[in-house]
């Protein structure tokens, strides 16, 4: 098995480990610093390139990296939305 291999399972399985962690949001809430980020949209920008580059290094990862960020990205508009404008 190579290293590249190796690099690739251990991505995945904490790409997989932070999808069920944070799967419940309102169990376990964002660190406050990924909150602080949002609000910034060079960040979100960072973010999406991560997903690029992760989907041109490994499509597994790439798939998973870009359900993370649809999550966050969700979560957080959710979350920095004043809540009478919830619906």
């Amino acid at each position: 098995m190579e290293t590249d291999d190796v690099f690739r399972v251990i991505a995945v399985f904490l790409a997989v480990f932070v999808i069920v962690y944070y799967s419940t949001l309102m169990e376990r809430p964002y660190h406050q610093r990924l909150a602080l980020l949002y609000t910034y949209p060079w960040w979100r920008l960072l973010v999406v390139l991560l997903v690029l580059a992760a989907a041109a290094w490994c499509p597994r990862v790439g798939v998973l990296v870009a359900f993370i960020v649809f999550l966050y990205l969700h979560d957080m508009n959710r979350l920095v939305m004043p809540l009478p404008e919830l619906s």
